[in-house]
């Protein structure tokens, strides 16, 4: 799954839950999520997101891959 991938992903959960989701531009080619109170940073490449850095994101703002498939 690609950044932007996750990022659509991440928005169409948000609006389905109502909660708030707020994007920031971090350092470079990094984005800072805050999604329902938690908060993780997102490497912005055009490649597929090693499953390493995909699980860490999931594990900061407390979601599940199931929570993805909206």
């Amino acid at each position: 799954m690609t950044s932007a991938d996750l990022l659509r992903r991440l928005n169409r959960l948000a609006t389905r839950r109502g909660w708030a989701i707020v994007e920031t531009q971090g350092s470079g080619s990094h984005l800072k999520v805050r999604l329902n109170g938690k908060t993780t940073v997102i490497a912005m490449h055009r490649t597929v997101m090693p499953p390493g850095t995909f699980r860490k994101v999931l594990k900061d703002l407390g979601l599940t891959v199931e929570d993805l498939e909206v």
